[in-house]
């Protein structure tokens, strides 16, 4: 949290920078910073002419330098936000961005990072950047420090990293938003919440606003209460994943991932139940081979009678041998990302492509 606050300060006493890069694993917090930025430089008036919102993984670098030097409409300043940007991660994690006109340019020293000619426009705009115009990068992957536009970044603007918050401060934080509501969390439950989450912000307050809702008009949230919501949510997302593999729709499972990790949910929670998934489908395999149905099949699994009825569904698009092998990926995969070898996310999409090939 402080690191927000310093950003909030820093805009107090310095002004509005002509350009910022916000990263990290926080989403909750960089949104928050963007919608700051909108509150202070946006009317609503002007809001339909001075905003620009772009894809960085579809828009070229002089596209992004067009809509930064264009000039505000009525007055003060044009704010532009580009997600997704691929300039900043570590050479080997760079896409190639090219088209008819582009050719090969090569980067041995991996500092520049921009690999497509149109692209070095921006490193020249970001060198003396428009006063009426604030862009904002904005991106959830590893930026590398010691590239050039990194530094351009830090030398015109801000570079601002929003990481996840200690558990003491997300406690506290979940705590003030139950007291806005008028109620009050039984302890251990916030511990609980984030234990059964991870850290995300976004994750936790939009599991929060169930909780509340779902208490209806008793002013406690207990420890049961948070067993029952956030097992429900984050069963259901992964099932639609678990689904769209079975079904082999890759365009239906890679949705599912990108909604799983937009909703917040960390890394090592989905990696978790999406095993844990697969563990209990090997589990039903092996039960009905022995003819176990019905209300014994949920107890021997251990969990509610629909969902042991959903995993006995999903069961018929596997064999024992796919999901043993799917089980041995999701293990290699697990250990890759823990010991840095991968990023979860590509990881995670690559996984779902192969399975899903294999399974085709």
């Amino acid at each position: 949290m402080r690191i927000y606050l310093d950003f909030l300060e820093s805009i107090k006493r310095e002004g509005i920078a002509p350009v910022y890069l916000f990263y990290g694993q926080e989403v909750y917090l960089r949104k928050q910073a963007i919608e700051e930025l909108k509150r202070r430089i946006l009317t609503e008036e002007s809001a339909q002419f001075n905003f620009d919102y772009a894809d960085g993984e579809e828009i070229t670098g002089g596209n992004i330098v067009s809509l930064a030097e264009t000039p505000p409409f009525f007055s003060g300043l044009r704010l532009v936000v580009v997600r997704h940007s691929p300039y900043f991660a570590p050479p080997r994690k760079l896409r190639v961005m090219r088209n008819q006109a582009d050719e090969d340019i090569s980067d041995p020293e991996g500092q520049e990072g921009i690999i497509a000619p149109g692209d070095r426009i921006l490193i020249k705009y970001l060198e003396n950047p428009c006063k009426t115009t604030c862009l904002v990068f904005d991106t959830s992957q590893k930026v590398d420090q010691r590239k050039r536009i990194s530094k351009v970044i830090r030398k015109m603007g801000h570079v601002v990293e929003f990481d996840f918050l200690k558990t003491a401060e997300l406690s506290r934080w979940l705590a003030r938003r139950c007291d806005r509501a008028g109620k009050i969390m039984a302890p251990g439950c916030a511990e609980l919440l984030i234990n059964r989450l991870g850290k995300s912000m976004y994750a936790l307050e939009n599991e929060l606003d169930k909780l509340i809702f779902y208490t209806g008009n008793r002013n406690r949230i207990t420890r049961e209460d948070v067993l029952k919501i956030t097992a429900a949510q984050a069963e259901e997302n992964v099932f639609e994943m678990v689904d769209a593999i079975g079904e082999c729709q890759v365009k239906k499972g890679l949705q599912g991932l990108k909604e799983l990790l937009e909703a917040g949910y960390s890394f090592a929670y989905i990696s978790y139940m999406v095993s844990r998934q697969f563990r209990l489908i090997l589990q039903v395999l092996e039960l009905t081979r022995h003819g176990i149905r019905g209300t014994q099949l949920s107890q021997l699994l251990g969990v509610h009678a629909f969902v042991a009825r959903k995993i006995l569904t999903q069961s018929h698009n596997f064999k024992p041998a796919q999901v043993k092998e799917i089980l041995e990926k999701l293990l290699e995969l697990d250990l890759n990302v823990k010991t840095g070898g991968q990023d979860f996310y590509p990881a995670m999409e690559m996984f779902i492509i192969e399975c899903i090939s294999k399974l085709a």
